[in-house]
Order: structure tokens, then sequence, then C-alpha cells
């Protein structure tokens, strides 16, 4: 009878040692990438800052800070794979804004007080495809969720990569 109750209890005890080391593995946060991330912060105003939109079909838009009034590059596009917390970017195109005149800025509208004026935004095909494999660092803080890449914090803004799609 003893022999017996000690064996169950071995039994028992080798299957819950299996399963918390089944679960320990299996336990790999897959993290969904899908949406529209932004530098540093959740919040939006009137534009975004510096942001990733990752699309469900493998195609992703970075999209540089519409408070930048001189920039000429607007928007890298192309294809992404994330595997594990490897995201591997590879730009295909991206868009350019020619033209138009350096001019005084707005004073308390515009940041700067030399600005570009006017122009046309083009897309540009990417010569040089060569993956941009990057580590990504999740984090879920009281900010909000997010990643981290090399050295800023994106931020989820909305799980819909569309949300207010400018260009």
């Amino acid at each position: 009878m003893y022999n017996m109750k000690s064996a169950i209890l071995k039994i028992v005890l080798v299957i819950f040692l299996l399963t918390i080391a089944a679960n320990g593995t299996a336990q790999v946060k897959k993290h969904n990438i899908i949406g529209l991330w932004q530098v540093r912060t959740k919040q939006i105003s009137d534009t975004f800052l510096d942001n990733y939109r990752f699309f469900p079909n493998g195609t992703f838009k970075y999209t540089l800070n519409g408070y930048d009034d001189r920039g000429r590059i607007a928007q890298a596009r192309g294809t992404y794979k994330l595997k594990g917390d490897t995201l591997t970017l590879v730009i295909k195109s991206r868009i350019e804004r020619v033209g138009g005149d350096l001019v005084q800025g707005s004073m308390g509208f515009q940041q700067d007080e030399i600005v570009l004026d006017g122009g046309k935004n083009i897309e540009v095909k990417q010569k040089d495809q060569t993956p941009i494999i990057l580590v990504v660092e999740w984090f879920n803080s009281k900010a909000g969720k997010g990643f981290k890449i090399q050295n800023n914090k994106y931020f989820q803004v909305s799980a819909n990569p569309h949300l207010d799609e400018e260009l």
C-alpha cells in the first residue's frame, strides 16, 4: 500500500515537473508588432513624431517627425520580418520632398526660424536593399507598451497601422 502511494506520488510529481518545464519553454512571448508605434510617447497632437507602421502583409512605413519643417526625407517604405526579438527591415523606397524655398518660420506655430516651404513629395526607389537588423527589447510600463531599438523607445499609439495616414 505504501509503495503504491509512493509510486503514484512520484508519478504525479514527475508529471507536474514536466508540465512546469514544458510551460516554461513555451512561454516565450510572441509579440504583435502590427500597428502604429511612435518614438518617446504614445501621445499625439496635430502630427506624429518619428513612427513605424507595421502592416499584416509584411510591409512597413517609417515616417520622420512631422514637426521637422526642413527635412527632405519624409518616409522610408519596405518589408519587415520579426523573428523572436530580431526585427529585419529591407527598405524598398523612400518619400523625398523636392523643390520648395527656405523661408522664415511662423512665430508661435513652427519650431524653427527657417523652414522649407512648398515642394512636392516623390517616391525614390532604394538601390541598396541590404537588410537592417535590429534587436528589439519589449516593455510594458505605466507610460504604455512598446519596444526599444538602439537608443529609441517606441510606444504603441494604435493597433491599426492605417490610423491617420498622411502619405
